[in-house]
């Protein structure tokens, strides 16, 4: 388990669910509350058009549990490398995982 002091808010995250946890296995966003029960992300995406942080859309509560692993990115990193760089790799690369991983399964299922 990652320790609540490891992280504070302000920091940018690309946080991995346990499978069935939420509708997608990865979620981007900014750090706004960290305490014993888990971490409070607001969901963003790096804008291209804006070169900025954009989308403030609506904030996450995941407790620690379900975490599977992150990406942190602490306030000296740079946040735009980050967001609009390692972030989106890191999630496209989670997905692609989870897509191999039914595809798996369906195999295993249709084959039965």
């Amino acid at each position: 388990m990652v320790k609540a002091q490891s992280i504070q808010p302000g920091y940018c995250v690309a946080v991995h669910l346990v499978p069935e946890t939420a509708p997608e296995c990865c979620y981007l966003g900014m750090v706004e509350v960290v305490d014993e029960r888990g971490i409070l992300i607001n969901l963003v995406h790096w804008d291209d058009n804006l070169d900025m942080l954009g989308g403030y859309t609506e904030s996450l509560f995941v407790p620690w549990k379900n975490i599977n692993s992150m990406l942190i990115s602490t306030e000296t990193q740079p946040t735009r490398r980050f967001m609009a760089d390692r972030a989106r790799k890191w999630k496209s690369q989670i997905e692609a995982m989870h897509e191999k991983d039914e595809t798996v399964v369906k195999k295993r299922t249709s084959s039965s």
